[in-house]
C-alpha cells in the first residue's frame, strides 16, 4: 500500500471518529457491515428514515472532513455520484486497513 493511500485511509478513519455517535453507528452498519436500511434500523430502534438521514449527515460529514484535509484532492468523487456509489467507494476505503 502506497503512502498515498494509506494517508487517505488514515483521513477516512479519522472523519468517521469524528462523526456524533448515532452518524458513525449508520455510518458503520451501513457501509462497512452492508445491512440495508431497515436492518440498521432494527439494530439501532429508529425508523428507516431516521436511518437515511443520519447516513446522508454521515456522508455530508465525511466529505467536509476530507475536503479540510490539505493533502487530499477530493479522494473519494463527491461530484454529483450516487449516495450509494459513494458509501461503498467510502467502505472499500475503510476496509482496506
Amino acid at each position: 500500500m502506497s503512502m498515498d493511500q494509506q494517508e487517505r485511509i488514515a483521513a477516512i478513519q479519522r472523519a468517521v471518529a469524528a462523526l456524533p455517535e448515532a452518524q458513525r453507528a449508520v455510518f458503520q452498519l451501513c457501509a462497512v457491515e452492508g445491512l440495508a436500511y431497515p436492518e440498521v434500523g432494527a439494530r439501532l430502534d429508529i425508523g428507516t428514515a431516521e436511518v437515511e438521514h443520519l447516513l446522508g449527515e454521515a456522508i455530508i460529514g465525511i466529505d467536509r472532513s476530507l475536503r479540510d484535509a490539505r493533502h487530499l484532492r477530493d479522494p473519494v468523487g463527491f461530484g454529483g455520484k450516487a449516495r450509494r456509489a459513494l458509501l461503498h467507494r467510502l467502505a472499500r476505503w475503510l476496509g482496506s486497513t
